[in-house]
């Protein structure tokens, strides 16, 4: 029997960018926490007195890797060594091989990949014999279907694992579109257990064998929410395969939904929200939470406001929560019912025809496209440019400004 760590997409010393306004402390602990997680990462592997660590792309954030990132890593990596414990690793789209003369060598026992597909041994303390396969990223964009490149599995050892930075083909992720596979590729080479990186979501994608994403070891914004961490896996010869999650990240992020039907004043308003984040709270971790109100039809004009412009938010970022949670965003969902020109057919149908030539992806990125080629946002969120979830956010943003601001200019000239 072997007993492994898969896990993937560390992206140690993330920079967490548009976080910068919360409090300096609770700012300092989110930047800290991919190397907090990490850290356990490194931990449980030696309690759980595992064979090795398998490490799948992106252990650091970014091309140019910081030295604090490197140092840190180098010390986790002198701990798996001094329990003996063998890591195999591979870079990513992120952390791509190049500028060797930037780089802090490794101790004995960490095994880098490189840029072609190869096949480490390992004979374990119990003597069994196990062959693993990868590749590092030469540069960012690896287009190419790298799984061609794998061998079939070596019949002198008792297990063969495969592990790959990439996208398995027909997933909804929105990831980018690197090395790309089928399910039938990894099936084809009869692999006792795939580890998979770069997508950020857990999933398990087949069970005999094993082919799963461990997803990433901490969330960096609130796409990525809920549990993060990695797999705890142990594979025997004649038996069923286990897989364990274990938690790793210090940092949680939430989103709720807040109805605040029948309420009307900012003293109620606030007495919802002190009650959503006291049955939000975790013990042991922090919670990032993201309140969109519901049903709020009954506030008035100058309350909404007060949520619009930041007022509200500011006030509970203000405090320094004892329970470990803190309110990041609120947001107004879009109103159930939307007809702003209720008397008016023609003009409901003119604005709802509005709405779908905005959803036309070439008429929005056409309106957008002065934007994008701004130098600011093309060298730094180029990628945005092509994101259906933003490009709809933008959508339904614009349609609640306007039904806010007729709908209650209305409501206002008759009453």
């Amino acid at each position: 029997m072997i007993r492994f760590i898969h896990a993937a997409d560390l992206h140690l010393d993330s920079p967490f960018k548009g976080l910068k306004k919360m409090h300096p402390s609770l700012f300092d602990a989110i930047h800290q926490s991919t190397f907090a997680s990490f850290k356990k990462i490194v931990t449980t592997a030696i309690e759980k007195k595992t064979d090795f660590v398998l490490l799948c792309g992106d252990i650091y954030d970014g091309e140019n890797q910081s030295v604090k990132a490197q140092s840190f890593f180098r010390e986790q990596m002198k701990r798996l060594q001094a329990a003996h414990i063998p890591v195999y690793l591979l870079h990513g789209n992120h952390d791509f091989m190049g500028r060797d003369s930037l780089r802090i060598q490794m101790p004995d026992n960490v095994s880098i990949f490189k840029t072609e597909v190869e096949t480490q041994l390992l004979t374990t303390a119990s003597q069994e014999r196990v062959a693993i396969s990868g590749f590092s990223y030469p540069s960012r964009w690896v287009k190419e279907r790298m799984i061609n490149h794998y061998p079939s599995r070596k019949r002198a050892v008792d297990y063969h694992i495969g592990m790959l930075h990439g996208f398995f083909e027909g997933s909804a992720s929105k990831e980018d579109v690197y090395a790309p596979f089928s399910m039938a590729d990894l099936l084809e080479r009869s692999y006792d257990y795939w580890a998979l990186g770069h997508i950020h979501k857990r999933e398990v994608l087949n069970q005999q064998p094993i082919v799963a994403y461990s997803g990433n070891t901490q969330g960096r914004n609130p796409n990525e929410s809920g549990d993060k961490g990695v797999y705890l896996v142990e594979l025997e010869k004649g038996s069923e395969p286990t897989m364990t999650f274990i938690e790793t990240a210090p940092i949680v992020w939430k989103e709720q939904q807040l109805s605040l039907k029948g309420l009307s004043s900012l003293q109620s308003v606030y007495a919802e929200i002190e009650g959503c984040l006291e049955r939000a709270s975790e013990a042991k971790k922090t919670v990032l939470l993201s309140i969109r109100f519901d049903d709020y039809d009954c506030l008035s004009k100058d309350v909404l406001e007060r949520i619009k412009e930041g007022d509200l938010l500011e006030g509970f970022n203000q405090q320094q929560s004892d329970k470990g949670i803190y309110l990041y965003h609120l947001s107004l969902n879009p109103l159930k019912e939307q007809f702003l020109f209720r008397y008016d057919e023609a003009m409901q149908a003119s604005f709802e025809k509005s709405g779908h030539a905005f959803r036309e992806k070439d008429y929005l990125q056409t309106i957008l496209q002065d934007l994008f080629k701004h130098p600011s946002m093309r060298g730094r969120f180029s990628e945005l440019e092509q994101d259906e979830e933003l490009a709809e956010t933008i959508i339904q943003s614009a349609r609640n400004l306007l039904f806010e601001d007729i709908a209650f200019e209305e409501g206002d000239e008759t009453s």
